[in-house]
């Protein structure tokens, strides 16, 4: 009988041990730790990717969530790099981490008060809406993402400007930079 208890008891504490390991594993969070801000800009790569500087010193590697822009060898992509430069240097830079991406980036909701990047960039005509992560913003920003793109295309904003001649010379329209990067992958 008292081996009996020994042994329950001894199993009930190695649960409790086993659980509570698994759950501090679970409250982990997967890929890099988000270093808190202020943020100074350390480095902008293209219209819609940049690192940022934490106050502790780390370097933060982020991606605008819902947005796509001109990759460097596209035609606008240092113009959407340009704007996006001039949205991060007009204030405090705030992050809504979404999730790390493969290249081990934190896609984010990235907002100066409460002007929303991504938002801007496809306004300005520098991004495109990337519909195909659009589980990474809310619903509104969806709508409102898909409505901007629609503007600035009727408008003829920033890489939209030249759509009247692409009617002319295919060639001249703009490309989306997924199908950019699957023709140059095919190409290699």
């Amino acid at each position: 009988m008292v081996f009996a208890l020994t042994r329950r008891r001894l199993l009930g504490l190695a649960a409790a041990v086993l659980l509570s390991a698994g759950l501090s594993a679970c409250h982990q969070p997967a890929g890099p730790r988000l270093s808190e801000g202020p943020y100074s800009i350390a480095e902008i790569f293209d219209g819609d990717s940049f690192n940022l500087k934490a106050k502790d010193g780390a370097i933060v590697r982020v991606r605008i969530a819902g947005i796509d822009a001109p990759e460097k060898t596209q035609p606008y992509s240092t113009k959407a790099k340009d704007s996006l430069a001039e949205l991060l240097h007009s204030g405090p830079i705030g992050l809504q981490p979404v999730k790390v991406d493969t290249y081990d980036r934190w896609v984010a909701n990235v907002r100066i008060g409460d002007r929303d990047l991504g938002l801007e960039q496809i306004q300005r005509g520098y991004a495109w809406y990337f519909v195909r992560y659009k589980q990474d913003i809310s619903e509104e920003q969806q709508r409102r993402y898909a409505e901007a793109e629609r503007v600035a295309r009727d408008q003829r904003h920033g890489l939209w400007a030249g759509i009247d001649a692409a009617a002319r010379n295919p060639a001249l329209a703009p490309e989306p930079p997924w199908k950019f990067r699957q023709r140059t992958r095919k190409e290699k």
